[in-house]
């Protein structure tokens, strides 16, 4: 099963029984930036699909892949007649999340956080910042990456794409950040992963 590679070995019993009851057809996608997971309903042609991003760590590519799932057994029940990350979804997903949090899947740290992102899920796990950030402590390589969060006002960055901005004021998860060659101004999560710039 490659599915065993990126996800804790502890849940395997679990994903198993539950994969055997709802099955879909996964793909390990490549890195997306948009987004690190996707489903997509049934059609004449299709059964279920998920994708998720093959470079997420253990605990990141299982919390995708439960959002995912979640939207699969939403679907199941209800079809197009609820929102995708609707009241229906929020349940299922943290239904499921618990199940995995009763087992002890999750070490402590990301436990505790999970217990709150559970509470009201947004749609995506990008958007929780202090999951974000607990999630990718668990990086390999996790030293040597720095966080726009962790620099000063003012300090110049670039971030993966080489564009290169100066970091300003803080709006709740977001920084204000001007990019240095066109002097527009962009909104960057604070856990977005950056290169300080001499």
């Amino acid at each position: 099963m490659k599915l065993e590679k990126h996800v804790p070995e502890k849940c395997i019993p679990i994903l198993k029984e539950w994969f055997s009851k709802n099955p879909f057809h996964l793909t390990f996608s490549r890195t997306r930036n948009t987004k690190l997971g996707d489903y997509r309903a049934p059609t004449k042609l299709f059964s279920h699909r998920i994708s998720v991003n093959q470079n997420l760590n253990k605990y990141a590519f299982l919390i995708t892949l439960t959002h995912e799932f979640a939207h699969l057994l939403v679907y199941e029940k209800y079809k197009n007649k609820v929102l995708p990350h609707g009241l229906e979804w929020k349940n299922q997903f943290a239904a499921l999340v618990l199940i995995l949090l009763e087992r002890n899947i999750f070490p402590d740290d990301i436990a505790v956080i999970l217990v709150e992102h559970i509470k009201n899920p947004a749609a995506s796990s990008c958007r929780d910042f202090n999951l974000t950030l607990e999630l990718k402590k668990h990086d390999i390589g996790i030293e040597s990456t720095i966080h726009l969060i962790d620099l000063p006002e003012g300090a110049v960055f670039a971030l993966k794409n080489k564009r290169i901005f100066t970091k300003g004021k803080k709006r709740r998860t977001r920084y204000f950040c001007q990019e240095n060659s066109s002097r527009k101004q962009y909104l960057i999560h604070g856990a977005a992963e950056v290169v300080m710039v001499e």
